[in-house]
């Protein structure tokens, strides 16, 4: 072989090494952590909820959830771990959270439609909804309700004001119908907590997937799919710890819920294996 090949290859080899050597060091491997949580209990979904992307639990056992594809709500029985009801709420769309505040079902769409349900029985028909002041390019992910009768929105990739350096949370109030322009809170890239990551990339720090504030201490956590991970924040947003999650075991996480208990529960949408939900508990 021709030495200029020779060494031209030697080189590429140690440029490699030198690369993934980098890498190594300035990306987190879930290997390297201690896990910070156990699986209680896990529900393999029917097929129709492949897609699986939004949750409330039910205090009877049951499960209603969304999937992004149609304007359905199913209740999955958790018990026969069989679809029991489905509902029919609009068309065919990206829906993307759903979230239950005082006997209404809201649902809201990547695009920035927000739905309420408050009759399940709503069979065949579409309803309007409410276009909030979001567009695709924020892509809304996750929704939940607060104990003063707000809804907190959280999007995946722009904020409203396409300010980098944080993730934002909104504020939507169903009284007034309104939703506040400024974020209610902001999780800051510079939180010392994201330095266990070894990375700087927006995309790894946190791209959410969904959002829910615990009945009993008020902390928000913020379920990420693309890096998978659960971080919990106070309610000005400071983050009070990060749990790696296993992509073995939460393949795409989309969904989190809480019992009014404080049990937790994470569906995940079907990636290789079915679609589950993985009730978890921290260490």
């Amino acid at each position: 072989m021709n030495k200029w090949v020779i060494g031209i290859v030697s080189m590429v080899i140690v440029l490699a090494g030198i690369i993934y050597a980098i890498y190594q060091l300035n990306d987190y491997d879930f290997n390297d952590a201690e896990k910070s949580y156990e699986i209680v209990e896990s529900w393999e979904l029917p097929s129709e909820l492949n897609e699986v992307s939004g949750m409330v639990y039910n205090e009877d056992g049951l499960m209603i959830c969304v999937q992004d594809e149609d304007g359905i709500l199913f209740t999955f029985d958790m018990e026969t771990k069989e679809i029991i009801e489905k509902h029919k709420f609009s068309y065919s769309g990206d829906y993307e959270a759903l979230t239950y505040l005082d006997g209404i079902y809201w649902v809201a769409e990547s695009n920035g439609r927000i739905i309420d349900i408050s009759d399940l029985d709503v069979a065949d028909r579409e309803l309007e909804g409410k276009q909030l002041d979001f567009e695709y390019r924020n892509n809304i992910e996750g929704m939940t309700a607060t104990q003063d009768g707000k809804l907190w929105i959280i999007v995946k990739d722009r904020n409203l004001d396409n300010s980098s350096g944080y993730k934002g949370v909104y504020e939507y109030d169903p009284k007034t119908r309104k939703l506040q322009i400024e974020p209610i809170l902001r999780v800051d890239y510079d939180d010392p907590k994201f330095e266990r990551l070894k990375t700087h990339n927006p995309r790894k720090l946190l791209r959410p997937s969904d959002l829910a504030i615990h009945p009993l201490t008020g902390d928000l956590y913020i379920l990420d799919a693309e890096f998978q991970k659960v971080i919990i924040t106070n309610q000005q947003g400071s983050i009070k710890s990060i749990h790696l999650l296993d992509p073995a075991e939460f393949e795409q996480p989309e969904g989190i819920a809480f019992s009014k208990d404080g049990r937790i529960f994470i569906s995940n949408e079907r990636v290789g294996v079915p679609a589950n939900i993985r009730e978890i508990k921290f260490n």
